[in-house]
């Protein structure tokens, strides 16, 4: 794949391989995309959204008070080359871009315990909390890619 950006949009072939309908917890604006932190962990490429209104520790945090950040919870796979808009540039609003200055490495470390957490919760789903977290987390349409197999 060519060489990816650090800050990227998803483009409509992505929108149209997961609809809304079949995928609700993936964050779908047409009208106003989100924002998305390119990071590859293992191979695997990932695209995790610059969202505000959250209210979940799963977060990098670019402004706390207003609770906008990195939403590591609704991260999604980039399985295509074609599932990145190289046309569209993403702008940050200057706290935002200011907040993410040099945390790459972080990002990347974070994205990578938000995954261990995850497929440790999918080993325990007696647990309310656990529920919950594989319940709201886009990581659940990705479980082959993440090498998470159903129990036999």
């Amino acid at each position: 794949m060519a060489k990816k950006k650090r800050f990227i949009f998803l483009s409509n072939e992505f929108y149209n391989a997961y609809p809304a309908s079949e995928y609700p917890e993936m964050e779908q604006k047409l009208n106003r995309p989100y924002i998305q932190v390119y990071v590859e962990i293992d191979g695997i490429q990932f695209a995790i959204p610059l969202r505000s209104d959250i209210h979940h520790p799963h977060v990098l945090w670019t402004d706390k008070t207003n609770h906008c950040g990195v939403d590591f919870s609704k991260a999604v796979v980039i399985k295509q080359e074609n599932y990145i808009d190289m046309n569209k540039v993403p702008h940050l609003r200057q706290n935002e871009f200011d907040a993410l200055r040099g945390k790459d490495y972080r990002i990347k470390i974070k994205m990578q315990n938000y995954i261990k957490k995850y497929k440790k919760a999918k080993q325990d789903l007696s647990n309310p909390i656990n529920q919950n977290l594989v319940k709201y987390s886009t990581l659940q349409y990705f479980e082959e890619e993440l090498g998470i197999f159903p129990k036999k």
